[in-house]
């Protein structure tokens, strides 16, 4: 997607499926960690939390009022890499450029299918490894041992 392009020209479709991901996320990495950003008061916060209420999707309608003032998708990207937001920035690169993967817990637990056995490759006395898959993406994830914790607990008060 071209940086110089005005958000309001932005497809409704894509916008919809980048407000699902930043309603979704936490304060910081949700709707509320984008408004600390570019709304110019609490009110217009408070505005958009009585919009959530009835429905409405806040990041929707603050990226629809931000719009309004010729931002464009560069600026929005601006942002959501100040925030650290490398899922909602990852929408808007162009298709082919190799970027970091970025991989949530969600994608961890459903990349592993609940730390199912069949994805299991090696388990030792203080962790076992994961096989997971994110998309056309497969990564490793390392299960550290509760029983090591407890020892350690354990040892820490003797």
């Amino acid at each position: 997607m071209d940086s110089s392009m005005y958000l309001y020209d932005v497809s409704p479709g894509f916008i919809e499926t980048f407000s699902q991901i930043m309603d979704s996320g936490d304060d910081s990495l949700g709707w509320r960690g984008l408004a600390a950003r570019i709304v110019p008061s609490w009110t217009e916060v408070r505005r958009t939390e009585r919009l959530e209420a009835i429905g409405k999707s806040p990041t929707r309608e603050l990226i629809w009022s931000w719009a309004q003032q010729n931002k464009t998708v560069g600026d929005l990207v601006k942002v959501l890499e100040d925030m650290g937001h490398y899922r909602a920035v990852q929408l808007f690169m162009p298709q082919g450029i190799n970027h970091r993967l970025v991989i949530t817990y969600s994608d961890v637990i459903e990349g592993t299918r609940h730390f199912h056995q069949d994805m299991k490759i090696s388990e030792g006395s203080f962790s076992a490894v994961y096989r997971a898959v994110k998309g056309n993406e497969t990564f490793a994830v390392k299960l550290f041992k509760q029983v090591l914790t407890l020892l350690l607990h354990t040892m820490l008060h003797l």
